[in-house]
């Protein structure tokens, strides 16, 4: 009984230790897997016999769509590694009832092993290795009868239950400071909110010292920002330096596809988004993704596309954690079914060769979608480049600033600038009195040299930024 209490101790332990420590990275590991019971899945799949060790990680990843099953098998694989390793001690020892405790001398390394393990082939090699060695022993053991001895003080109570204690604890630490750590977690549930269109949410969660120190983070943030019309009033706040800031040119790994398949969505480039898509299943075994599926079916479906959305969709159909999804996307293919494919050319479709070029021809074709602007026009202003700032804003200025409540503060400190050399600005743009007023006082204390005081004063400005 006593042994059933610590196995079952041991497991809460280990699966609270990964709920809580990752569960946005558990459901990220599903996404970056792929498994299918369609019949050509298989002998794609096994080339190789370590192949088959990849073919059960898969199957198991399909658990990890919920993170209470994922932090179940991640806890549940280690204990019954421990399990084969204590049939093994019950079949070689004397008195092996008070030698409990040591298969969990080697609970912390089968953690530790879990944490590199992103496909679970390590995992299910160990699995599969314990359980045909404790298989071995035992059926060998049934014809000799050997007796192995251990000092006397390794059967004393204590270690009984400090070592089981202590292993435990130790495998606890490494799911919280090992190899995996919190920037994994904190991508990974950035990347989920966004997928979710849980904008707000990321405003709450990410803070500007997060965004000034993560450029994950700050991408997202700016992400979240562009799709809640609050871009221009907190961009520059939250890190903002260069266009460059709002898309991954420099990919190096799934993380980045994954921001850039957001980012592209957003501005309604479909192309970009499935040149992505492809590209992420590309760095995935065996080269396909169920993220990626999901992305290429959603994409299509929005496109009206019938037959290339079904394809995906249907892909997803020989899988069995995906039930909710499937019976959403099976009636939204019954409403596009019949219907033209609406393929729109607009600038450049795959990625932003030209950032002020792209950008300019998604304001020309959407002159409604604020967004497009304010993304181009902070663009624009985070690269210092003014006179393009203002071409582009006297052509967005009536439409979508004349008549707003009021101006965002980091478009009218940029004017405040042109008009220190082109007065007639203030009129024409309708410049706040009390905007105007703060900048001649910025640009007074400049001229007395006091910079310092000035940077401090004015610290959230764009004045401030300008003149680094």
């Amino acid at each position: 009984m006593k042994k059933l209490i610590i196995i079952i101790i041991s497991f809460l332990l280990l699966w609270g230790g990964w709920y809580i420590c990752y569960p946005y990275f558990l459901m990220w590991l599903e996404g970056f897997s792929f498994f299918s019971t369609l019949q050509d899945f298989v002998p794609i799949s096994l080339h190789l016999p370590a192949d088959l060790f990849h073919y059960m990680g898969s199957f198991l990843l399909q658990l990890y769509s919920s993170p209470v099953m994922g932090a179940a098998v991640q806890a549940l694989a280690p204990i019954v590694s421990l399990l084969c390793i204590w049939l093994v001690v019950k079949r070689l020892f004397t008195d092996p009832d008070t030698l409990f405790w040591l298969p969990f001398l080697a609970l912390p390394a089968l953690v530790y092993s879990q944490l590199n393990d992103i496909n679970l082939e390590k995992t299910c090699m160990i699995l599969t290795v314990s359980v045909v060695l404790a298989a071995v022993i035992y059926l060998v053991t049934c014809f000799v009868k050997p007796s192995c001895n251990l000092p006397g003080f390794m059967h004393h109570k204590l270690v009984f239950i400090l070592v089981p204690t202590l292993s435990v604890l130790l495998s606890l630490c490494l799911i919280k400071t090992g190899p995996l750590s919190s920037q994994h977690e904190d991508v990974a549930r950035l990347t989920y909110m966004g997928r979710q269109g849980n904008w707000d949410e990321i405003i709450q969660t990410v803070s500007r010292k997060d965004a000034l120190s993560d450029d994950y983070k700050k991408k997202y943030m700016l992400l979240a920002l562009a799709q809640t019309d609050s871009l221009p009033e907190y961009a520059f706040k939250y890190g903002l330096k260069s266009s460059e800031d709002f898309i991954i040119t420099d990919i190096a790994g799934p993380w980045d596809m994954q921001y850039n398949i957001q980012f592209y969505r957003m501005l309604g480039l479909h192309n970009a988004v499935i040149y992505y898509a492809y590209q992420q299943s590309l760095q995935s075994l065996p080269g396909i993704c169920s993220d990626a599926v999901r992305t290429l079916a959603d994409t299509y479906i929005e496109l009206k596309d019938y037959t290339l959305a079904k394809k995906y969709v249907d892909l997803l159909s020989h899988s069995l954690c995906n039930g909710k999804w499937l019976r959403e996307h099976y009636v939204e293919l019954e409403s596009i079914k019949g219907l033209e494919p609406e393929y729109v050319m607009i600038g450049n479709q795959f990625v932003l060769q030209d950032f002020y070029k792209d950008l300019s021809s998604l304001v020309t074709r959407y002159p409604d979608e604020k967004k497009y602007v304010d993304i181009l026009l902070c663009g624009l202003l985070a690269d210092k480049d003014g006179n393009t700032f203002m071409d582009v804003f006297d052509m967005v200025y009536e439409k979508h600033y004349k008549d707003a409540p009021r101006m965002p503060d980091v478009y009218q400190e940029a004017l405040c600038l042109v008009a220190s050399h082109e007065p007639e600005i203030r009129d024409i743009y309708g410049i706040d009195e009390n905007v105007w007023g703060r900048y001649c006082d910025f640009s007074a204390m400049m001229t007395q040299g006091k910079v310092s005081l000035a940077k401090r004063k004015y610290a959230d400005t764009y004045w401030v930024y300008s003149y680094k």
